[in-house]
């Protein structure tokens, strides 16, 4: 068994590489009888890498007399390559929106007040398991994350979120995270998405029943009278999310043991919901698949009697070349199906940066690419953003040219950018229509994470609306601000003025676009969607989609 942990304890994160171990426990041995025994080694001065999953029906602990060097950690090995699929959800969207449904109905006869449901999503892997722990742990700030080999599994966990921290002297501190908003590129957006969540007061009412339900867990376990909240409704920042965070408190009695402290909170609340014996029975029945080492824990015992362990959440485990991931969120009686739904895949949007392409889309007129400066510096900005290798733009864009022999006609090229760096450039001829397309409103706001809207990338989920036998869909965000069309941005003619969107309203910056505002040709404004159908209606306006590739097309907006 190896293990690599980077826990953030006593407010530092510390990188340590564990191999060759004194013994590993296994399930064959009943769990608390395991974490017994796991607390003497600690006592005699060893270190204890411990993994439970959710159901407690496996568990991996591994005991250790220090930590090791990375060379020792390898073994001799060399570091290799990983390949992984794309994830594939284990229910249909209609599966998950109907038990997102039934707890509803269970919320409102009286069952529960909040069930954190989850589901399962499956992928093939091959190579090495760690490369990619690395990757993603450089990338997402995860105070407590952990690698596992042992045997055939590799357990790979990004974790955020902290379960509980003992420290020497017994006293022990748990985190619970409840209330997320999204990050923005944009300063503006960013700092409005953090004073939404620091403010709402949905986010505190859950946040601070599962704060409750900690403080009743830890009560047991606890001297009198010295739990408390130490501190309420705290925002952290995190690559991809903002979370709001509580933390508790509490003096552990001496006579308390580990498993003393698993019988009494695990699993954490902050992942069953509340009340919490009712609610893991009515997961039992929604869940159609185990949960694993997901929404478990996984956590370290250090020779100076202190402890650290994580909620397993952006978790996955790997076995036989396959990977399991999951994801979900806390569901209430306020909750809607179909934006919890687009949470789940927005919570997978981390996992998938070994997966996805950038793209640019341009045109290419007798050999030379129009606005070709604009696509570089596009490109190049993502792939930092997403930590992308770069890649020689100009000289592959020359090249594929000429060896195709490109030198004449109009053509649509498409680069794609892979995470290594590698691009792959394909063309074909682009036919002149100076036909409108038609066009049609989005059923519902745009949803899906931000960096997939903001950047071009084949990620493409959140421009899946229904077309309604349209050429292009019309999409609005929440505050039914217009935004983009799926293919391309649009701008309005109004007055003998030409406008469209501004960054803020949630869209990707299109070369053209750019081009067009440096070129004074266009400016930014926002337009509602309902002044922007008014206007129509009344002859008012002109609508125009505008790419790289196409440059100019007018639309024609269905009612």
């Amino acid at each position: 068994m190896r293990a690599h942990t980077k826990f953030k304890k006593n407010g530092t994160v510390e990188n340590l590489y564990f191999t060759n171990p004194v013994e590993v426990i296994t399930k064959e041995t009943p769990f608390n009888a395991a974490l017994n025994k796991a607390e003497q080694y600690q006592k005699d001065g060893l270190y204890a890498v411990i993994g439970v999953t959710y159901e407690k029906d496996d568990y991996i602990i591994g005991i250790y007399k220090n930590p090791v060097s990375y060379t020792e950690f390898l073994d001799g090995k060399q570091p290799e390559v990983y390949s992984m699929s794309t994830l594939e959800l284990s229910e249909t969207r209609e599966e998950i929106e109907n038990n997102i449904e039934q707890v509803r109905n269970y919320i409102l006869d009286g069952h529960t007040y909040q069930v954190n449901y989850t589901t399962r999503l499956y992928g093939n892997f091959r190579g090495d398991s760690h490369q990619l722990f690395l990757k993603l742990s450089a990338q997402n700030n995860g105070d407590y994350a952990m690698y596992i080999d042992y045997d055939d599994k590799q357990i790979v966990s990004l974790s955020p979120e902290l379960f509980f921290e003992m420290d020497s002297d017994r006293k022990i501190s748990t985190k619970p995270m409840k209330g997320t908003a999204p990050r923005f590129e944009n300063p503006e957006e960013d700092k409005e998405s953090y004073e939404f969540l620091r403010n709402s007061k949905k986010d505190q009412a859950e946040n601070v029943m599962i704060v409750d339900l900690l403080r009743n867990d830890i009560s047991k376990i606890a001297k009198p009278d010295s739990v408390k909240a130490a501190e309420l409704f705290t925002i952290e920042k995190y690559q991809t999310v903002y979370q709001m965070i509580s933390t508790v408190e509490a003096d552990i009695r001496d006579d308390v043991t580990l498993s003393d402290t698993f019988d009494a909170l695990f699993p954490c609340g902050s992942i069953t919901g509340a009340p919490k014996q009712m609610t893991m029975r009515l997961i039992e029945k929604l869940e159609k698949t185990p949960r694993g080492f997901y929404c478990g824990a996984l956590g370290i015992l250090y020779p100076d009697a202190s402890s650290v362990f994580n909620v397993p959440i952006r978790t996955l485990t790997i076995t036989s070349d396959r990977y399991i991931y999951s994801a979900g969120g806390g569901i209430t009686y306020d909750s809607n199906a179909s934006s919890e739904f687009e949470e789940i895949l927005h919570k997978t949007s981390f996992l998938k940066q070994g997966q996805y392409e950038l793209i640019e889309t341009m045109r290419l007129i007798d050999g030379e690419v129009k606005r070709q400066d604009y696509h570089e510096k596009r490109l190049s900005k993502s792939a930092a953003h997403f930590n992308f290798a770069p890649a020689d733009f100009k000289t592959a864009i020359a090249s594929y040219i000429e060896e195709n022999e490109l030198t004449s006609g109009v053509y649509k090229l498409r680069a794609t950018l892979a995470r290594e760096g590698k691009l792959n450039i394909s063309h074909a001829a682009l036919e002149e229509n100076n036909q409108p397309l038609l066009a049609v409103l989005a059923a519902e706001p745009i949803q899906g994470a931000p960096d997939f809207i903001v950047h071009k990338t084949t990620v493409r989920h959140q421009y899946s609306g229904k077309t309604n036998d349209s050429d292009v869909v019309l999409y609005y965000n929440d505050n039914l601000d217009i935004t983009e069309f799926n293919i391309g941005s649009i701008v309005i003619k109004e007055a003998g003025e030409f406008y469209t969107p501004p960054l803020s309203a949630g869209i990707l910056n299109g070369v053209m676009r750019q081009s067009l505002i440096d070129d004074n040709i266009i400016t930014e404004k926002n337009i509602t969607m309902n002044d922007l159908q008014l206007k129509y209606e009344k002859s008012q306006i002109d609508l125009f989609m505008i790419n790289s590739a196409r440059e100019w097309v007018a639309i024609t907006l269905r009612e």
